[in-house]
């Protein structure tokens, strides 16, 4: 093989570089911003110290919750010390794009969190941000000169809040006390605090499965926290990125068909007076309500029933006086419950997999600026209609599974693995 087919040429008699690239697009961008020149292998005196530094974020990596075979670690160990000349150019632009794509990948996973694909089932939100958050990582690295303003770049682009930081201390100080479970569960922990706070919302609702808690967010400062009753592992609550768009008041429980046709029509056909009793109707194709005394139970099953069933309004609606619509696909949402009792557990996985509320009121007020009527929920109208409340903004919402959480006392809290996600 003739010199010129060499990748690396002189010191290091090596195979070409096969690597695929994380981010090709983004790589390409780059070297477009860039001129089309060299980056990391240009002949400036702080050249290799931009190299070096590069590896020893990678090196740390593991300290941030991520994989270090993830960013070429390989590949970078074995031509981080070579020289270039001239009749080298083309085979050192591709090794230098395998510097730039590792860069990229890993300022993204650092910023952004990182395979928040595999954490999640539904993301309605990163895609709006995803152009404007590839945009502000390349302006920032094109302008890193040495070793030292990479460093700096990357402190950038970490979390600085108080509970980031003690969680990746737990992990920095007692890595090896650990076991991998626990590694894992802070693992996952960094990721969804980078990816949910990096977008640097006004307000958000994070929704934790794990801790069957919710926190609502202004400017990344909680301004309420509450218990909340999800789904139990049979019935699982969906983790996604959604909005929350409108508020219903006093809702009628559309009860959906596994619950209707499985746990419901079996009780109501051996006494059809229960519908009474629950405070439920049965509805038509048509949406109208019909008499239930006058229909052919013997005749219905689950393989075949005509209607529907909902329970009507009021406070005790299983739905409670206030329900907050997602965007979400999973016909999951969060709402007020008539079984307060539900709160006073530890282990609080009983739903079929909507999020019951503690403090739907207060939570509805913040949403709506102050501007829910109190006085309206609290009443307990009976037979009232539903009366819709659109937000002014969606507020993004993010149901996440989060086995490790800062406590009020400022200590990492882990939670059992009650959906068994993690193996």
């Amino acid at each position: 093989m003739a010199q010129k087919e060499l990748l690396f040429s002189t010191a290091y008699e090596r195979p070409p570089v096969t690597t695929v690239l994380l981010h090709p697009l983004l790589t390409a961008k780059f070297y477009q911003l860039n001129s089309y020149h060299l980056f990391w292998f240009t002949p400036r005196i702080q050249s290799l110290d931009l190299r070096l530094a590069l590896k020893n974020c990678i090196d740390s990596a593991v300290n941030a919750g991520l994989s270090v075979n993830k960013y070429h670690y390989n590949e970078i160990i074995a031509v981080i010390k070579n020289n270039y000349t001239e009749k080298d150019s083309l085979e050192a632009m591709v090794v230098d794009k395998v510097f730039t794509d590792a860069a990229i990948a890993i300022c993204k996973d650092i910023y952004q969190g990182g395979n928040i694909g595999s954490l999640i089932s539904y993301d309605e939100v990163s895609s709006k941000y995803s152009n404007v958050d590839d945009e502000y990582l390349l302006s920032r690295l094109i302008t890193v000169q040495s070793g030292d303003s990479f460093l700096q770049l990357m402190a950038l682009l970490e979390p600085k809040e108080k509970e980031y930081i003690l969680m990746k201390n737990e992990l920095k100080d007692h890595f090896n006390e650990k076991t991998r479970f626990q590694i894992q569960q802070l693992a996952n922990s960094f990721n969804y605090y980078r990816w949910i706070h990096h977008f640097r919302f006004d307000k958000c609702i994070v929704i934790n499965i794990a801790s069957a808690t919710l926190r609502y967010y202004e400017y990344d400062s909680v301004k309420l926290k509450m218990k909340v009753v999800v789904g139990k592992p049979a019935t699982k609550t969906p983790r996604f990125a959604a909005y929350c768009n409108q508020l219903i008041l006093y809702p009628y429980w559309n009860v959906p068909s596994s619950i209707a046709l499985n746990e419901l029509l079996p009780k109501f056909k051996r006494n059809p007076s229960a519908i009474d009793a629950m405070n439920m109707q049965v509805v038509d194709g048509n949406g109208k309500v019909v008499n239930h005394y006058k229909l052919n139970w013997h005749s219905y099953s689950r393989y075949y029933f005509p209607y529907r069933f909902r329970q009507s309004t009021g406070c005790d609606n299983s739905l409670g006086v206030i329900k907050f619509n997602i965007t979400s696909p999973f016909s999951v949402y969060m709402h007020d419950t008539n079984n307060k009792t539900a709160f006073l557990s530890a282990s609080r996985f009983y739903s079929h997999g909507c999020i019951r509320l503690e403090q739907p009121i207060e939570l509805g007020n913040l949403l709506l600026n102050n501007r829910l009527d109190t006085t309206f929920l609290q009443s307990c109208y009976k037979e009232q209609l539903p009366v819709p409340v659109d937000l002014l903004k969606p507020i993004p919402v993010f149901v996440i599974y989060s086995m490790a959480e800062i406590d009020s006392i400022d200590r990492v809290k882990y939670y059992k693995d009650i959906y068994g996600l993690l193996k």
